[in-house]
């Protein structure tokens, strides 16, 4: 009797996963907590970024020997490349709806990160309506090498016998020394990025990366030998027409310059940097109740949240049901009063234990109180 029962459990729990599971979703746009709270921060300046330490270093490599020169870009190349950063991050700080980037040159035009700092402490700015300042460094080394890969293949011909011309059978190995050109930059990148809150004045946040990056072009291709030693023509046509002092590939792709890697690679930094202090938007799909009020439930399927909100509480409020009731708690929720949609999920679970929705609704709020008790505060001002 008691193992009966515990499978007639079992089975009710898997219909009920696949009535849920069956049922129409909407699609909801939630917000997950930032990890520092910035929810007094509005308006947000770009500041100075510094160029520390920026150091190329050209290998080229000609018979064997190797030259090796370094090269340091100009104060007009500093700048420029200065300008292209603050560019790419207040690119992935308009992505964040919670930020107004202000068009100040203010805090940017000044010499170094130090000079910023004193300014901020001294409150010696003109601009007033600036919460906070963006600013950093970086440093870089690169190198960028021009060579050769060489490789001796052995090339192994047999020719069979011919009895009738009495003409033996002929095992050739042939060795064949090859050169691949290739072209490779590597280096490494440091990124500093602070963001300063002025009133009163604190640093919010600070992040100090370090990247490294690599990109190589041309080089013996992956496979060559054992294309060789299996007798494919791969070698030789590559070779037709060629003579001694030509390489075995002729025409190389360019490399990416290297302000379009730095480019990049900051972009990569500065994303990594926004998700730690601005709330996180996603799109879920949640299930809908289908025995409720069924011009709600098409409303919330459009995404018509609103009008199925008015809808519902006057519904509930006359004549309360556990699929009208789930169905509001889903609109609260989609218009992020996480408070209402508990308390309403929590009123159709009391009417309907059994169904599995409505457990889900209550512990996807029970879950974003429990991990992110500020998400409240940073987004109250959507």
């Amino acid at each position: 009797m008691p193992r009966n029962f515990r499978l007639r459990q079992i089975g009710w729990i898997f219909f009920l996963f696949l009535v849920s599971s069956c049922s129409e979703k909407t699609s909801l746009q939630i917000f997950q907590s930032a990890e520092i709270d910035t929810s007094d921060i509005q308006r947000i300046a770009i500041g100075v970024f510094e160029i520390g330490v920026v150091q190329e270093n050209f290998a080229v490599e000609r018979a064997g020997d190797w030259t090796k020169n370094s090269v340091k870009l100009t104060d007009e190349e500093h700048q420029i490349l200065s300008r292209n950063i603050r560019a790419l991050l207040a690119n992935q700080l308009t992505k964040v709806p919670f930020w107004e980037i202000l068009p100040t040159s203010e805090f940017s035009i000044l010499e170094n990160d130090a000079t910023l700092q004193q300014m901020i402490a001294t409150q010696s700015y003109i601009t007033r309506d600036v919460d906070a300042v963006l600013s950093g460094k970086i440093w870089l080394t690169s190198e960028r090498l021009d060579g050769v890969d060489l490789q001796k293949i052995s090339l192994k011909y047999f020719t069979p016998a011919n009895p009738q011309q009495k003409i033996p059978a002929e095992n050739l190995t042939i060795q064949q020394l090859v050169w691949w050109p290739y072209k490779q930059l590597s280096g490494s990148l440091i990124v500093e990025l602070k963001l300063v809150r002025l009133q009163p004045t604190e640093i919010v946040s600070t992040d100090l990366v370090h990247r490294r990056f690599a990109q190589r072009v041309g080089g013996s291709p992956v496979g060559i030998v054992d294309h060789a030693k299996k007798g494919t023509s791969l070698l030789r046509d590559s070779r037709e027409g060629q003579n001694e002092d030509q390489p075995a590939v002729r025409n190389l792709e360019g490399l990416p310059s290297l302000p379009v890697i730095v480019g990049e690679m900051v972009a990569s930094v500065g994303a990594d940097f926004v998700r730690r202090v601005s709330p996180i938007q996603s799109t879920v799909e949640y299930s809908v109740a289908e025995d409720g009020d069924e011009q709600a439930r098409l409303l919330i399927l459009g995404g018509a949240y609103e009008s199925a909100l008015q809808r519902l509480q006057g519904r509930t409020a006359r004549d309360p049901n556990s699929e009208d009731l789930y169905n509001l708690g889903l609109c609260f929720e989609a218009l992020g009063n996480y408070g209402l949609a508990l308390l309403n999920y929590r009123a159709a679970h009391q009417m309907n234990g059994t169904n599995l929705m409505y457990a889900q609704g209550i512990g996807r709020i029970e879950n974003l109180q429990r991990q992110f008790p500020q998400l409240r505060s940073q987004s109250r001002k959507l």
